[in-house]
């Protein structure tokens, strides 16, 4: 009941930004959708990296 009454009070701010109902030619909507690619760029970077160090540590232990 508390959150109805305080969304109520903060409709305006619920809504989306400012960015998402401009025009995809915007530079602001092109800097964000190259911010979304580069972060999931290092998050790929991160992921194959743990994955070769699994890989490594895998290959190590059938060595030994």
């Amino acid at each position: 009941m508390r959150f109805i009454i305080i969304s109520v009070l903060f409709l305006n701010s619920l809504f989306a930004c400012s960015v998402c109902y401009g025009s995809p030619d915007e530079p602001a909507v092109k800097a964000a959708q190259a911010g979304i690619l580069f972060l999931l760029g290092v998050i790929g970077f991160v992921l194959s990296c743990f994955a070769l160090f699994m890989y490594n540590l895998n290959k190590k232990s059938q060595k030994v």
